[in-house]
């Protein structure tokens, strides 16, 4: 893997001009600003601090802070601590989200099975209770999408999962668009029955449901590639494990078109009189110091461990 020397400097916590709209706290264009990275890294601090950094800057607009980790832990990054007025903080279940589209659509889902197969209703019935991998996560995922278009909020700030869980959930669309195909084609042969019998044939509402949900994923995926509206943030660490996992990750989300400027570069240790800590810091040092290029092409934002040098 080709590496590129870099400045250290440019790991210093940097402060940008608010009309520097590469930096993703201050262009007012994003509406879905998500926060993603191997686990461990910080994520959910970074999306938590952001959300109440952008409440702070724009007090009249309205912003939501969302999770969809499974495990969630925004409420722990809060810690009790009061919200201010124009931030709603949501862990979406996606299980829930899930088992709400089958409770709201399982008619219509089985209609279509029942048109398209020869299969009893015991079949029928298993055949519904299976499950593509990540389909809740995706279900999740598109009441966020839904939010973002009616301009629910001004902004929606998402905690995602670790980059496994979330790198499968960005590939959803597109697997769940073929899904999609298949169940159209179910529908198709009633449509030739129809049409072979009576002459003709009126799209009903199991077509109109299809076109429905076919539009809802395609809206959140133009949403998703939208470099305007939309920005992922990969958070790191100054670690070559994270390092890696990062690579993997914006290399992922290039090929899926998903906008990416910046990278946060997360827990960093400032200069210390303490050993244990200056050797930390030479490694941490010595990571960044060799960056791979796939990672140097975007604004790396250096994040310290604590605000201010501890006295001890």
């Amino acid at each position: 893997m080709k590496k590129n020397k870099i400045t250290l400097n440019r790991f210093k916590v940097e402060h940008r001009h608010e009309h520097n709209h590469t930096f993703f706290l201050y262009d007012r264009n994003v509406r879905l600003l998500l926060f993603g990275g191997k686990g461990g890294v910080g994520k959910t601090t970074c999306a938590t601090a952001a959300a109440l950094r952008l409440s702070q800057s724009y007090p009249k607009a309205s912003f939501l802070l969302v999770s969809t980790d499974p495990a969630h832990s925004l409420t722990d990054s809060i810690g009790g601590f009061s919200l201010p007025h124009n931030v709603k903080m949501i862990e979406l279940d996606a299980q829930e989200c899930l088992a709400t589209f089958k409770e709201k659509h399982n008619e219509n889902l089985r209609e279509i099975a029942s048109r398209g197969t020869f299969l009893d209703d015991e079949d029928i019935s298993q055949f519904l209770d299976l499950s593509l991998p990540g389909l809740d996560e995706l279900m999740a995922f598109l009441e966020i999408s839904r939010w973002a278009e009616e301009y629910s909020y001004d902004c929606i700030v998402v905690d995602t999962a670790p980059t496994g869980h979330t790198l499968r959930l960005l590939a959803m669309p597109e697997l769940i668009l073929k899904w999609l195909e298949a169940l159209d084609a179910l529908l198709a042969k009633h449509r030739y029955m129809k049409q072979l019998f009576g002459g003709t044939y009126h799209h009903d509402e199991l077509d109109k449901f299809l076109l429905e949900l076919s539009g809802s994923v395609k809206q959140m995926e133009t949403l998703l590639r939208d470099p305007i509206r939309c920005r992922f943030v990969p958070v790191m660490l100054a670690e070559a494990l994270s390092i890696y996992e990062t690579v993997s990750l914006v290399n992922e989300l290039e090929r899926l078109k998903v906008p990416i400027t910046d990278i946060v570069v997360n827990k960093l240790y400032s200069q210390s009189t303490c050993p244990v800590c200056e050797d930390v810091r030479f490694r941490q040092m010595r990571e960044l110091g060799y960056l791979p290029e796939k990672l140097t092409q975007y604004f790396l934002w250096g994040v310290p461990l604590y605000h201010e040098r501890l006295v001890v």
